[in-house]
């Protein structure tokens, strides 16, 4: 078998069987140790990124607003990362669910770092959409949300 098959297998895998407390433990050791040498762009590529992905895909269905929030202060505590991927599982989650993410950020998370980040994923997402309704929609929601200061 082609290495880098099985190594997008084993990634795949991982991403898609991880719970929501794996999700928390990946986040939070990334934190504890944001900067450090072991835990840099291979932590990142091969642990982090796809553990965000699952965060995306649980949010988006269940709504859960506790995975919500760590994910935000994992985004708020690692705010010097060169990393795109956060801020993309974030405007993914804002495209799914706007509601659960407004009330985040007209509370707790309202905060400059995270409107960036807010901004970033949803352009990110959403560049290559064409002109419709539902994008005028977000976008006008996402930019009433920035502007709430």
């Amino acid at each position: 078998m082609n290495k880098l098959f099985v190594f997008f297998l084993l990634v795949t895998f991982q991403a898609f069987s991880q719970s929501k407390k794996e999700c928390i433990n990946v986040m939070t050791s990334y934190v504890k140790n944001y900067n450090t040498p072991e835990y840099s762009f291979d932590f990142v590529d091969d642990k982090l990124n796809p553990t965000l992905t699952k965060v995306q895909t649980i949010v988006c269905k269940t709504k859960d607003k506790e995975l919500l929030e760590k994910f935000l202060e994992m985004i708020l505590k690692t705010s010097g990362s060169a990393n795109e991927h956060p801020a993309d599982v974030f405007g993914q989650i804002f495209i799914c669910n706007p509601e659960i993410v407004e009330e985040q950020l007209k509370g707790k998370f309202k905060n400059e770092i995270i409107f960036d980040n807010l901004k970033l994923g949803f352009l990110n997402n959403t560049f290559d959409w064409p002109a419709s309704d539902k994008k005028k929609s977000l976008q006008n929601r996402m930019n009433k949300l920035i502007n709430q200061k």
